[in-house]
């Protein structure tokens, strides 16, 4: 047979036995399954976003603070007027006051006044003598002077038993602050925290007699060596704020009646005190509380307790070693053996002349 006809027999024959060969297909039989196959291409996959970038927040500019005008001052007196120009002529040229210790920015200054920056920006002018550095700490300065003693009841000068020559009084109130800077202060006649509910005093300030200052520079000395600080509730009481006191309390056991006699510290003789542990920072422990005008803080009283006594005794003890007085109706108060000598005032204490201590004259200090 010739070659060209051979091959489509073999291929003929070929096909035929593949259809008899058993799980054999035919081209022309679709595959099973082959129309279940999704043959749709698979999508490609999303790309997940980028977060959005953080917005870096705008700094908010800090304000260069504006430098003060010129220099802080107070006021050292009760009441100074604040002036348009810097006239003493004009008293149309008042504007307004300020108080004792209000502050004000120092300009400049132009003879015998000041050009100041009020706080609400007002520019005007002040006594420059009134005006010091704001850090400055101020003294309280009484001028000492001499009088003849006055009777309370009477109103009438006293004198000696010969009728003939006067019985004369001193005064020389200093600061104590001056002499014991490291005592502890609390004036409590001059807040709210006392038996009239109101201050009494129109400035705290603590004054007492020269003489007795330095009796009691002695006893604070004597409390230091021995681990203690003094702490001091009152010195000097102006007669008016006595009268105050005493008709709240009426009872002359622990407020003198004013009428008919003055207390010790109307005369600038007394302090009420009480005394600071200084390992421990506290008050000892006394009686009553200062000022409890009570049978309890009566020297007489027999429920004290051995602590209690035993701290009233030995700050008395120091204290009449060193010139002075107690009494019986209260365990804080102490009064100069001299107090006879000492003048009876009623200084008003908002207006009393406040000094630096470069300014002080030499017997105020």
């Amino acid at each position: 047979m010739h070659k060209a006809a051979l091959l489509p027999a073999l291929l003929l024959l070929l096909a035929a036995c593949t259809a008899c060969v058993p799980g054999t297909r035919t081209p022309a039989e679709p595959s099973p399954g082959l129309s279940a196959i999704d043959l749709t291409p698979a999508p490609t996959p999303a790309e997940t976003p980028a977060p959005a970038p953080t917005p870096v927040p705008t700094e908010t500019p800090v304000p260069t603070p504006t430098p003060p005008p010129g220099p802080l001052y107070k006021v050292r007196v009760s009441e100074l007027n604040v002036r348009s120009s810097p006239s003493t002529g004009d008293s149309g040229n008042i504007i307004g006051k300020l108080a004792y210790e209000d502050a004000v920015y120092l300009l400049n200054t132009e003879g015998e006044f000041s050009r100041v920056q009020l706080p609400d920006g007002t520019v005007a002018y002040c006594y420059a003598e009134y005006l010091v550095p704001e850090e400055t700490v101020l003294y309280a300065y009484v001028p000492p002077e001499t009088a003849q003693k006055i009777d309370i009841p009477t109103g009438q000068p006293v004198f000696e038993s010969d009728g003939i020559t006067p019985v004369m009084v001193k005064n020389e109130l200093i600061d104590l602050k001056l002499y014991l800077p490291d005592a502890q202060y609390e004036q409590l006649f001059n807040t709210e925290r006392n038996v009239t509910g109101e201050p009494l005093y129109g400035r705290t300030v603590f004054l007492l007699q020269r003489d007795t200052v330095k009796k009691l520079v002695k006893a604070y000395e004597i409390f230091k060596a021995d681990g203690y600080t003094l702490k001091i509730y009152d010195a000097y009481r102006p007669v008016s704020a006595q009268k105050r006191l005493f008709a709240v309390v009426q009872n002359k056991h622990w407020i003198a009646d004013p009428s008919t006699t003055a207390s010790n510290h109307n005369r600038g003789c007394a302090v009420d005190i009480a005394l600071i542990n200084d390992a421990t920072g506290e008050e000892l422990v006394f009686p009553t509380p200062m000022h409890t005008f009570s049978e309890e803080a009566a020297r007489t009283c027999t429920t004290w307790t051995e602590e209690q006594t035993a701290n009233v005794n030995y700050m008395t003890d120091v204290m009449t070693k060193c010139g002075f007085n107690y009494i019986k109706s209260e365990w804080w108060h102490f009064s100069d053996t001299n107090s006879k000598q000492f003048m009876t005032t009623d200084i008003d204490l908002s207006r009393v002349t406040m000094l630096p201590l470069e300014q002080l004259p030499e017997n105020g200090r």
